[in-house]
């Protein structure tokens, strides 16, 4: 039986089969807690080396930085800065959990005037985020093993998705890189408004299942959002939330979350109508200004 990452409980059923990349996909279902996960002992995509070697080539063609990906970080590293500041968020110390080109950790230096530093997988993106003058390691047991000081933020966007013991790094990051009054920001695709099933995409989160998840890691939700910037105007694709460390929280029972497969096929069946009916609004471009 598969071990569910939130609830840990060994109750799964197949919730779907799909195709990625050319590769069979099967998205599981917790029988307890409702998540949606891919078993991480089936899939390429847990095998640390996935990172370092493939998941550019795949997604992307090419494991250098291409000017669409780059500007997509670009428009959401801005609006996570905005979002920081609206929030009054002033950390003395930022570190960015899947870095990339360093596009975020380059924004919040000059936007927060932060000391930033980074974990980030991929050779040649780390590359250019030390290009940029940012501190950069390959890993998070390699920069633990720096004996860093603690961070005041330390931020997963897009990340969490990709962890194949997403609870436990969450855990870690609290209790070995986060300072005890510090925040957490989070980012991953909503369950209910985006693709979803991906590849890289070991587990599927849906506004209640990201809030269990960081309670369960001992974390308090301060602030959520759902937007779609920079990809939509019209959809929720991204879940958002900020929180703090709160020992004591994981202590909570999982609440189960029931209607997931109903409220997934509402999403995608709304997405499909704003589509036909907006279609400049609901999916914008990336080659440019918008």
């Amino acid at each position: 039986m598969s071990t569910c990452p939130l609830c840990q409980a060994e109750a799964a059923r197949e919730f779907t089969r799909v195709e990625s990349f050319g590769y069979p996909l099967s998205y599981l279902q917790c029988g307890h807690c409702g998540f949606i996960f891919q078993d991480p002992e089936k899939t390429e995509a847990a095998n640390p080396s996935f990172y370092a070697e493939t998941y550019r080539k795949i997604y992307q063609a090419s494991p250098e930085p291409t000017a669409k990906d780059l500007r997509q970080q670009e428009l959401r590293a801005s609006d996570q800065l905005d979002f920081l500041q609206a929030q009054g968020i002033k950390p003395k110390r930022v570190l960015d959990i899947g870095a990339s080109s360093g596009l975020l950790l380059a924004k919040l230096r000059e936007g927060l005037r932060a000391e930033v530093g980074g974990v980030e997988p991929g050779d040649a993106y780390r590359a250019m985020a030390q290009a940029r003058g940012i501190s950069v390691s390959p890993s998070i047991e390699a920069l633990i093993a720096s004996k860093p000081e603690r961070f005041d933020l330390v931020s997963l966007m897009h990340v969490l998705e990709h962890l194949p013991d997403p609870l436990g790094s969450l855990r870690q990051i609290r209790e070995e890189l986060l300072s005890p009054d510090g925040f957490l920001l989070v980012e991953v695709p909503n369950f209910y408004a985006h693709d979803a099933y991906e590849l890289a995409h070991l587990a599927c989160y849906t506004p209640h299942s990201l809030r269990q998840m960081l309670r369960r890691a001992g974390f308090e939700v301060l602030v959520e959002r759902q937007h779609g910037w920079p990809r939509s105007r019209t959809l929720p694709l991204y879940l958002g939330i900020l929180a703090k460390p709160a020992p004591g929280a994981e202590e909570t029972a999982v609440q189960t979350e029931s209607g997931v497969g109903l409220k997934r096929s509402w999403g995608m069946l709304k997405r499909k109508i704003l589509t036909r009916i907006m279609p400049a609004k609901t999916w914008l471009p990336l080659e440019g200004p918008q």
